[in-house]
């Protein structure tokens, strides 16, 4: 099986340095792609301006959004994402540090497939993307996106 790519839309370096920790500690086989806001996130998944090289920049099998971003913000872009035929079945999980439940709400309201609150204690991080790849790549059964853009 190949190994499936992970696209991250998080703008907080912080965040970006423990989530590749985890992952590392994790030992997950997932090629895993950042961007640092939602305009970038939109431009990855369309193969537009530098991510037009689907074989350095996949399409991803998930996407991580945080909600709170620069220039697009996350439910911005899951809002376009579902809007775009050639998008729409893509796995899309917020990992983020908004608990508001008018965050969480509008999410689901815009078809997130899931809601994650980011904890800045390392294990429970580690744990969680353990479970989240192991639920989201291994255990569910991912859709094909046979519309969306490929060079």
């Amino acid at each position: 099986m190949s190994k499936h790519t992970i696209l991250v839309a998080e703008d907080s370096d912080d965040d970006v340095f423990f989530l590749k920790r985890a992952i590392t500690r994790a030992g997950l086989n997932v090629q895993w792609q950042v961007v640092a806001n939602g305009e970038q996130a939109m431009a990855y998944l369309k193969g537009d301006l530098q991510y037009g090289n689907r074989e350095r920049f996949p399409f991803p099998t998930l996407a991580l959004l945080d909600i709170k971003m620069p220039r697009k913000n996350g439910l911005e872009v899951l809002k376009e994402i579902r809007c775009d035929p050639r998008l729409t079945r893509l796995l899309v999980v917020f990992l983020t540090s908004s608990d508001d439940p008018e965050d969480i709400n509008l999410a689901y309201e815009l078809h997130a497939n899931s809601y994650l609150v980011k904890t800045n204690n390392a294990q429970d991080l580690e744990l969680l993307i353990q479970k989240l790849e192991e639920y989201w790549l291994s255990l569910n059964a991912c859709p094909d996106c046979p519309d969306c853009p490929q060079v």
